[in-house]
């Protein structure tokens, strides 16, 4: 497989999983009201419940951690030629 394609799909994972987080975060957060005293009588849901977007919520940044580490071994060499580039003596931009 070409380099650009391993790419575009390491990056649009990395990309869905971030929003996953994103919206398993919101949804607990501003959808579904805590319980008194971390328990809840009538346990709303939405899709899941509470606890199931936390579990969801713990996986997916998990899975988004891998794939940051990812993309960064897969952009490492870019990555050391810029900060040599910048911060380095004579490759210096002008």
């Amino acid at each position: 497989m070409y380099k650009w394609k391993v790419n575009y799909f390491v990056d649009l994972a990395l990309f869905l999983s971030a929003l996953g987080v994103a919206l398993s975060g919101f949804i607990p957060w501003l959808i579904l009201p805590a319980g008194r005293y971390g328990r809840q009588a009538f346990a709303p849901t939405f899709i899941f419940s509470r606890q199931e977007w936390g579990a969801i919520h713990r996986w997916l940044v998990i899975v988004t951690v891998v794939l940051v580490l990812v993309h960064l071994d897969l952009h490492w060499d870019w990555i050391a030629g810029m900060t040599r580039r910048v911060f380095g003596g004579r490759d210096k931009l002008r």
